[in-house]
This record gives structure tokens, sequence and C-alpha cells, in this order.
């Protein structure tokens, strides 16, 4: 082991304790010992790094610099107002496509990433996502080099997902329709016979944005449709062009409607599965129906019926809504441990819910279906939430290891 301490800062985006305590324990995973603060600059620690300099400088998620260099992460979420070159944005969540589509209910892409190296990820290795939703852990996964399977009941999911997680690799199409159609009327655009499967995305994405801006913006539909196809070809491109700049190599990405309570009818297989970072539906809190439903009908995607099927969005009122949430989560802790191999390890990220005013503790029950489930609960890490005080209080991460 190493006697001197190397110099580490926490990113500028680090701002609760459980974040610190986040960042710590990756340091851990990723080979460090002797992490401590070595004054009173909450942002500054001192580790071992035992050798592991160059896999932190590429893989941490916390960590905003080391020795005076900066981790890959911290260049690629930096705000273009601050010098950043992959962030069109101004909030270090909403780098390279991870803004593309307002979905509620978004993960944290930095806390995902850092779950990722917690559990142990490693390039090449398979990481499932039971609940893509609009791919944050997807994308995460697929920088870090992982191979990605996943599943959404929701078409939409699926097909932003997508989008964000491979349009990179066909940005040179992408960037020569875009370029054409703003040159003309985009209310006429037509794609070419042979444009590839990425460009029809690509362009169907960018209608869905646009159905959101004018449904809750009342934005006028030309113009909208116009700066999309603009915002989204730029992170595209920002995308393809990290991946260059930090000689990456992502993990493929396959994902496809499904059922995360029957993987196996996706093609997900027994012992297949390395790592899982998943947060599922917030039992009844969020109606993830309602916030899509101006997009789901412009797919012509038949919306009473995906409210059958969805977990936590179906049945008649609160009581039975909670009900079948219990049901469908318990089916789906009996599938994670099915396609998880012996060993494999995998994080929930998980909120309480309130039904009439009275809380109900989700978290809990959720410990105890995973144990039914043959998964070992290995740790249980509080996470304060900000927002949504009416449906939520806190958020727990849930890690757990098959046994």
């Amino acid at each position: 082991m190493e006697t001197t301490h190397s110099q580490l800062m926490l990113g500028r985006s680090v701002q609760f304790l459980y974040e610190e305590h986040l960042a710590r324990t990756e340091l851990v995973a990723l080979g460090c010992t002797g992490c401590e603060r070595p004054g009173d600059h909450w942002g500054r620690l001192v580790a071992h790094v035992n050798g592991n300099a160059p896999r932190i400088l590429e893989r941490s998620a916390y960590i905003g610099a080391l020795d005076g260099r900066d981790t890959v992460y911290a260049q690629l979420i930096r705000p273009r107002y601050q010098g950043g070159a992959f962030n069109r944005t101004r909030s270090v969540n909403q780098y390279l496509t991870h803004w593309i589509y307002p979905y509620r209910g978004k993960f944290h892409p930095q806390m995902v990433r850092a779950l990722y190296n917690i559990l142990g990820a490693k390039p090449g290795d398979v990481a499932c996502e039971p609940f893509v939703g609009s791919g944050t852990a997807a994308l995460e996964a697929s920088l870090l080099g992982l191979r990605v399977v996943g599943v959404d009941i929701s078409p939409l999911c699926v097909l932003l997902t997508k989008v964000k997680t491979t349009a990179w690799m066909a940005v040179d199409e992408i960037r020569g329709f875009v370029g054409s159609a703003l040159q003309g009327d985009v209310t006429r655009l037509r794609l070419p016979p042979d444009a590839s499967e990425s460009l029809r995305d690509f362009v169907e994405v960018a209608r869905m944005v646009t159905a959101s801006d004018v449904a809750r913006r009342h934005r006028d539909e030309a113009a909208s449709f116009r700066k999309n196809l603009d915002a989204m070809l730029e992170s595209v491109t920002a995308h393809a062009d990290a991946v260059k700049r930090f000689a990456l190599t992502p993990g493929s990405v396959t994902v496809s409607v499904g059922d995360a309570r029957a993987l196996g009818n996706s093609g997900i297989g027994a012992n297949s599965v390395d790592v899982i970072v998943t947060s599922p539906p917030y039992s009844i809190a969020l109606d993830y129906v309602k916030n899509d439903d101006h997009a789901l009908e412009a797919m012509g995607i038949d919306v009473p019926d995906l409210r059958t099927r969805m977990t936590g969005v179906r049945g008649r009122n609160a009581h039975d809504k909670l009900r079948l949430y219990n049901e469908d989560m318990q089916a789906v802790f009996h599938e994670v441990a099915r396609v998880l191999k012996p060993g494999a390890r995998a994080a929930f990220v998980v909120g309480d819910a309130t039904v009439d005013g009275r809380e109900v503790t989700t978290t809990g029950t959720m410990a105890d279906w995973a144990r039914d489930a043959g998964l070992a609960v290995e740790r249980v890490i509080p996470k304060i939430v900000f927002g949504l005080y009416a449906t939520m209080q806190d958020e727990q991460i849930l890690l757990f290891r098959k046994e």
C-alpha cells in the first residue's frame, strides 16, 4: 500500500451528506484506502489511491479532481457557461443527452454512476434495467462500458432510451438531415426512404419533445420543433465528441418494450446479469402515464390500455393501486433474483409514499420482499428528497446481493 496521500476534490455539484457518503464508498470500491478530510474545507479529501489513479480519473462520479487533474466525469457534466464542452444546459444532471424530454421522476446520473462503481461493475459486464424510464441508468452504464439489457412497459421510454444511448453512432447522418431540414419548412419534414432506424428514432423523439412543449408551455409547434432538432443534434454531437475525446468504449444497449415482472419474455435469462441499478415506480406517488399522455397519444399508443398494465398506475383507486403495486414489486424482486448471477449485486432507489395522508412505508417492506426472493440486503443508505412533499418524504438506496 502507498505511504503518501493523494489530494482529492469532490465535484462542485456535491451538496448533500449522502453524496459525500457515496463518494467515500465509491473511492473504497475503486481501490482507495485511508480516506479522510484533512481540514475544514468540505470538498477536500486525502486518500491512498494505491495505483488506482487512472481508474479513479476514468470512472469516478463524485470526485472532481485527483492531484489537480480533472476526472472525466467532471469534464462531462461541466455546463457550457462554466467552460464545459459536453453540457448545453445549466444543470450538471442534464449533460450529453440526459436533458432530452421532460420526464418526471428522473434518476440523478451522478448517483447512478457512483452506484455502478460501488457495486463493482466492470467494462463488459451485463447491466439489466428492468425499468428503463427516460434512460438515465442505461446511458450511465453504457458510458462505463457495460452491456445494457433493459425493458419498459412504455414504448415512449424505450424510444427515449434508444436515442439517448445510441444516436451518437449515427451523428453524421443526423447532422446532414437536420442541417437540410432547418433550411426549409420543418412542418413539411419528410424522412428519406433509406433513413436509418437511428435517424427515424431521433426525429420521432424531437416530435415528442415538441408535443410536450406545445401541451405544457403552449409554444408554437414549428418553432419548437426547429429548436428541438437543433438542440438534440448539439447534444448527440457532444456525445460523439466525448467518446473520441476520452477514448471511451461505450457498452451496447438493447432495450425493448417489456414487463419487469416477466423479464424472461424479453429474452433475459436466468443467471445472466452482473449488476442492476434501478429506480422502480414510486408506488402511486407519480402518475407516469398522465405525465406523458400527450407524447403517448402522438405515438399512437392506447393510453387507457397502458394504464391497466403499468406498475404504480393500474388500479381503480389509491388503495387498489397500492395493493397491485405491492403484488407487482414482489414479482419484480423474484425476477431480479432469477436473472442475477450468483453473488451479483443490485441497487434499488425507492421512496415512501402516502395514501389518504397516511405514510405507507415501502422501503422496509421492499427489503423483506427482496429477502423472500433470495436477495441479501447488504446496506440501506438514506437519501433526502427535496420536492414532492405531498407524497414523499425521503428515499432509500437499498443494496442487495444474490445469495
